[in-house]
C-alpha cells in the first residue's frame, strides 16, 4: 500500500501531560509558580496562544517551575497570591488584578501594533517580542526591558518518528491553516493552484471554506495529531496573517513541520533570516507555490536536514526555557523591590475591561440569538411561501377541474336536448324494438 496523508491521525501520548498542565495539576515548583494569561484552558478549542503557553510551561516545569494557566473566564478574579510570575499571552489582559509582588511579563507573539497601542503595556515588568523588528517597535513606547523571545517547538511532541521508527513519507503537500471567519491570503492562492496532486487542507470550519480543484478539504485535527500529519507530508504550506507579517513574527508551524521532517513553504520572508531559516521557500502566488512544492526529493531532503538541525539547536521550548531563565529572575527581582499596593486606577481599569468583555459576550450571544431567530423566520417564511404556492396551485387545479367538469356537463346537456339527439334517440328505440320482434 502506498503511504498516504492520514485522514484520522493518532493523538500523541503527550496530550495527557499538556492537559494536566492546563488543569493546574503542576502549579507547584521549587522556583515558584508561573501562570500564563490565555484565552482558554481547554486544549480541544484549538487556540494557538494556549499551545504556545503550554509548550513553554512544560519546558519551564523541567527547570523547576510550577506552571499553570489563567484563562479569560477568570480574568475578573484576583490572580492567586502564590503566583511568582504572570505571563500575558493576549493584549487585552490588563494587569490590574495581579498581586503587587507578582512579576508580570507581556509576551508579544503577534499583533504587535495592538500591543504597542495599549496604555497599560508599561505596567508590565518586562516585554518579550517575537522578532527584532517587533522589539524595536515596542521599545519605542515603553521603558521596561524588551527582549526577543520567539515562540518555539516541543521536540518531544514534534519528531520525525513517534515510536522509534521512521514512517513512510508521501510526496504530498498539506496545510493546517485554520479558517476563523476572516478570509486568509492563502485562500486566494489555493483557489488557483494546480499541483500534480491536490494539497490536503486540514481546516477549522472547513464547511465554510470554498472548494477548489487543487485542494482536498478535510476537517481540522487535534494539535496533538499534527505531528503524524507532518510526518506523512513532504511540504507544509504556511500562511502568516498581515499583522504578524508586518513585523516578521512567524508561526510555530515553521518549527513544527521541520521538526517532523517536512519542508515548510511560507507566505512571509521577513523574520526568517534572524531565525536561521532564510532558506525556507517563500510563495507569493499560485505559480510560486507550485514551483516550491515541485522541488526534487533529494534537494528537499537536504534542505530539511539542514534547516531541521537549526530548529533542534535553537528553537526548542527547552532552549527558550533556558533563555528566559535570567529574564524571569530579573522580572521577579524588579517586582520584589516594589512598594505599596497595585495602582487603584489600574485595578479599576482591569475590572472595567472584564465588565466590558462580559457585556460584549452578552451582546454577541444576543446578536447570535437574533440572527438565529431571523434565519429561522426566513426558513419559516420560505416554507409558508412553498405551502401557499402549493395551495394556490391546488386551488387552480381544482378550479380547472371543476371548469372542465362544468363544460362537459354543459356540453352533455346541450347534446341530449338537441333535435338531432332526440331524432337519433327515437331511431335507436325503433331499431331496438325491431330486433326484439325478430
Amino acid at each position: 500500500m502506498h503511504p498516504a496523508i492520514p485522514s484520522s491521525p493518532a493523538s500523541s501520548p503527550l496530550a495527557a501531560e499538556y492537559q494536566e498542565i492546563a488543569r493546574g495539576d503542576h502549579a507547584t515548583g521549587t522556583r515558584g509558580t508561573i501562570r500564563f494569561a490565555v484565552s482558554t484552558d481547554d486544549p480541544t478549542e484549538g487556540k494557538g496562544d494556549l499551545f504556545v503557553a503550554l509548550g513553554l510551561a512544560r519546558a519551564l516545569r523541567a527547570e523547576g517551575w510550577g506552571v499553570d494557566v489563567w484563562p479569560i473566564r477568570r480574568w475578573a478574579e484576583t490572580v492567586p497570591e502564590d503566583t511568582t510570575v504572570l505571563v500575558s499571552m493576549i493584549e487585552s489582559f490588563v494587569p490590574g488584578l495581579v498581586p503587587a509582588k507578582t512579576a508580570t511579563v507581556a509576551w508579544v507573539r503577534n499583533w504587535t501594533a495592538q500591543w504597542a497601542s495599549v496604555p497599560y503595556l508599561a505596567e508590565f515588568d518586562a516585554v518579550w517580542a517575537s522578532s527584532t523588528i517587533a522589539r524595536d517597535e515596542l521599545a519605542r513606547v515603553v521603558d521596561v526591558p524588551v527582549e526577543v523571545v520567539p515562540i518555539g517547538v516541543d521536540l518531544d511532541l514534534f519528531t520525525t518518528d513517534a515510536d522509534g521508527t521512521t514512517p513512510p513519507r508521501t510526496g504530498r503537500t498539506v496545510t493546517t491553516v485554520n479558517f476563523w471567519g476572516a478570509r486568509r491570503g492563502v485562500q486566494d492562492v489555493l483557489q488557483q493552484v494546480a499541483p500534480p496532486e491536490p494539497i490536503v487542507w486540514f481546516a477549522a470550519n472547513v464547511e465554510h471554506v470554498d472548494a477548489a480543484p487543487g485542494v482536498e478539504l478535510r476537517p481540522a485535527v487535534s494539535y496533538f495529531a499534527l505531528p503524524e500529519v507532518y510526518r506523512a507530508a513532504a511540504f507544509v504550506v504556511d500562511d502568516v496573517i498581515a499583522p504578524a507579517a508586518e513585523f516578521g513574527t512567524l508561526n510555530s508551524r515553521l518549527y513544527e513541520s521541520l521538526a517532523c521532517g517536512a519542508l515548510p513553504v511560507t507566505s512571509c520572508a521577513l523574520g526568517l533570516d534572524e531565525l536561521g531559516l532564510a532558506d525556507v521557500p517563500v510563495f507569493t502566488d499560485a505559480p510560486s507555490l507550485e514551483r516550491a512544492i515541485a522541488m526534487p526529493t533529494a534537494e528537499r531532503d537536504a534542505l530539511v536536514a539542514r534547516l531541521g538541525a537549526v530548529v533542534v539547536e535553537r528553537h526548542s521550548y527547552a532552549a527558550r526555557a533556558v533563555q528566559v531563565g535570567p529574564l524571569l529572575d530579573a522580572a521577579t527581582s524588579h517586582a520584589a523591590a516594589r512598594t505599596g499596593a497595585v495602582d487603584p486606577l489600574l485595578r479599576w481599569a482591569a475590572q472595567q475591561r472584564e465588565l466590558l468583555r462580559a457585556t460584549e459576550q452578552e451582546r454577541d450571544v444576543h446578536r447570535a440569538g437574533v440572527e438565529d431567530i431571523n434565519r429561522r423566520l426566513i426558513v419559516s417564511e420560505e416554507a409558508v411561501a412553498v405551502l401557499d404556492r402549493a395551495r394556490k396551485d391546488a386551488e387552480q387545479a381544482q378550479h380547472d377541474a371543476e371548469a372542465e367538469r362544468d363544460a362537459i356537463a354543459t356540453r352533455y346537456d346541450t347534446l341530449t336536448h338537441s333535435a338531432e339527439f332526440r331524432a337519433l334517440d327515437r331511431l335507436g328505440g325503433v331499431a331496438r324494438a325491431l330486433r326484439r320482434r325478430a
